[in-house]
Protein backbone atom coordinates (compact mmCIF):
# COMPACT_ATOMS: atom_id res chain seq x y z
CA UNK A 1 0.00 0.00 0.00
CA UNK A 2 1.63 3.34 -0.96
CA UNK A 3 1.36 6.35 1.15
CA UNK A 4 -1.76 7.93 -0.70
CA UNK A 5 -3.78 5.09 -0.30
CA UNK A 6 -2.33 4.38 3.82
CA UNK A 7 -3.56 7.91 4.37
CA UNK A 8 -7.22 7.68 2.41
CA UNK A 9 -7.65 4.60 4.53
CA UNK A 10 -6.66 5.81 7.85
CA UNK A 11 -9.02 8.56 7.43
CA UNK A 12 -12.33 7.40 5.81
CA UNK A 13 -11.88 4.94 8.94
CA UNK A 14 -11.84 8.22 10.98
CA UNK A 15 -14.87 9.75 9.40
CA UNK A 16 -16.99 6.61 10.15
CA UNK A 17 -15.63 6.36 13.76
CA UNK A 18 -16.17 10.20 14.49
CA UNK A 19 -18.89 10.18 12.59
CA UNK A 20 -20.70 7.50 14.64
CA UNK A 21 -19.57 9.24 17.64
CA UNK A 22 -20.96 12.82 16.68
CA UNK A 23 -24.07 10.42 15.98
CA UNK A 24 -24.27 8.79 19.56
CA UNK A 25 -23.45 12.07 21.29
CA UNK A 26 -25.91 14.59 19.16
CA UNK A 27 -24.02 16.54 17.49
CA UNK A 28 -25.06 18.58 14.78
CA UNK A 29 -24.78 16.77 11.46
CA UNK A 30 -23.68 20.53 9.98
CA UNK A 31 -21.22 21.01 12.77
CA UNK A 32 -19.81 17.46 11.84
CA UNK A 33 -20.01 18.16 8.04
CA UNK A 34 -17.76 21.43 8.55
CA UNK A 35 -15.31 19.42 11.12
CA UNK A 36 -14.74 16.88 8.33
CA UNK A 37 -14.09 19.33 5.86
CA UNK A 38 -11.60 20.75 8.11
CA UNK A 39 -8.99 18.58 7.19
CA UNK A 40 -9.66 18.20 3.41
CA UNK A 41 -7.17 20.86 2.46
CA UNK A 42 -4.24 19.10 4.48
CA UNK A 43 -5.44 15.87 3.34
CA UNK A 44 -5.27 16.86 -0.29
CA UNK A 45 -2.53 19.07 -0.34
CA UNK A 46 -0.64 15.82 0.93
CA UNK A 47 -2.14 13.84 -1.82
CA UNK A 48 -1.18 16.51 -4.50
CA UNK A 49 2.16 16.45 -2.99
CA UNK A 50 3.10 12.72 -3.61
CA UNK A 51 1.46 12.39 -6.58
CA UNK A 52 3.36 15.94 -7.93
CA UNK A 53 7.06 14.72 -6.52
CA UNK A 54 6.68 11.25 -4.19
CA UNK A 55 9.01 11.51 -1.47
CA UNK A 56 12.07 8.84 -1.33
CA UNK A 57 11.87 8.53 2.28
CA UNK A 58 10.17 5.72 3.94
CA UNK A 59 6.57 5.68 5.22
CA UNK A 60 6.15 6.09 8.76
CA UNK A 61 5.32 2.69 9.48
CA UNK A 62 8.27 1.43 8.14
CA UNK A 63 11.76 1.19 9.34
CA UNK A 64 14.21 4.25 7.86
CA UNK A 65 14.13 7.61 7.41
CA UNK A 66 10.66 8.81 7.57
CA UNK A 67 9.41 11.24 5.23
CA UNK A 68 8.62 14.83 6.95
CA UNK A 69 5.79 15.54 4.67
CA UNK A 70 4.38 12.12 5.67
CA UNK A 71 5.23 12.69 9.43
CA UNK A 72 3.19 16.16 9.36
CA UNK A 73 0.07 14.63 8.20
CA UNK A 74 -0.27 11.85 10.41
CA UNK A 75 0.52 14.55 13.38
CA UNK A 76 -2.11 17.34 11.82
CA UNK A 77 -4.61 14.10 11.26
CA UNK A 78 -3.79 12.79 14.99
CA UNK A 79 -4.52 15.72 16.61
CA UNK A 80 -7.58 16.74 14.61
CA UNK A 81 -9.26 13.38 15.25
CA UNK A 82 -8.53 13.71 19.29
CA UNK A 83 -9.61 17.22 19.07
CA UNK A 84 -12.68 16.45 17.59
CA UNK A 85 -13.12 13.14 19.58
CA UNK A 86 -12.71 15.16 22.68
CA UNK A 87 -15.25 17.85 22.05
CA UNK A 88 -17.91 16.05 20.50
CA UNK A 89 -17.41 13.57 23.87
CA UNK A 90 -18.21 16.46 26.32
CA UNK A 91 -20.52 17.97 24.00
CA UNK A 92 -18.77 21.12 23.29
CA UNK A 93 -19.05 23.28 20.23
CA UNK A 94 -17.58 22.11 17.15
CA UNK A 95 -17.60 24.62 15.63
CA UNK A 96 -14.93 25.90 17.62
CA UNK A 97 -12.49 23.44 16.79
CA UNK A 98 -13.00 23.47 12.90
CA UNK A 99 -12.04 27.14 12.97
CA UNK A 100 -9.19 26.28 14.83
CA UNK A 101 -8.01 23.52 12.18
CA UNK A 102 -8.68 25.78 9.43
CA UNK A 103 -6.76 28.89 11.17
CA UNK A 104 -4.04 26.43 10.82
CA UNK A 105 -4.30 25.13 7.48
CA UNK A 106 -2.35 27.91 5.36
CA UNK A 107 0.48 27.60 7.30
CA UNK A 108 0.71 23.69 7.58
CA UNK A 109 -0.26 23.24 3.51
CA UNK A 110 2.42 26.19 2.77
CA UNK A 111 5.09 24.50 4.30
CA UNK A 112 4.03 20.58 2.57
CA UNK A 113 3.49 22.43 -0.52
CA UNK A 114 6.95 23.94 0.17
CA UNK A 115 8.37 20.61 1.05
CA UNK A 116 7.49 19.49 -2.95
CA UNK A 117 9.30 22.39 -4.70
CA UNK A 118 12.36 22.63 -2.00
CA UNK A 119 13.14 20.21 0.58
CA UNK A 120 14.17 21.53 4.06
CA UNK A 121 17.81 18.82 3.15
CA UNK A 122 17.83 21.12 -0.12
CA UNK A 123 17.94 23.79 1.70
CA UNK A 124 20.17 22.95 4.42
CA UNK A 125 22.82 21.77 2.16
CA UNK A 126 22.76 25.56 0.73
CA UNK A 127 23.30 27.09 4.10
CA UNK A 128 26.93 28.30 4.69
CA UNK A 129 27.96 27.06 7.50
CA UNK A 130 30.65 29.05 9.63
Amino acid sequence: MGKREGLVYLVVALWVVLGALGVFKDTSLSELSVYFGSLTAYVGIYVWSETKKPSIKSSVFKKGPTSRREAMIYIVTLLWALAGGFTMWYKQNLNEVTVYFVSLSGFVTSWILGEVYKPEDEVNKNISRK
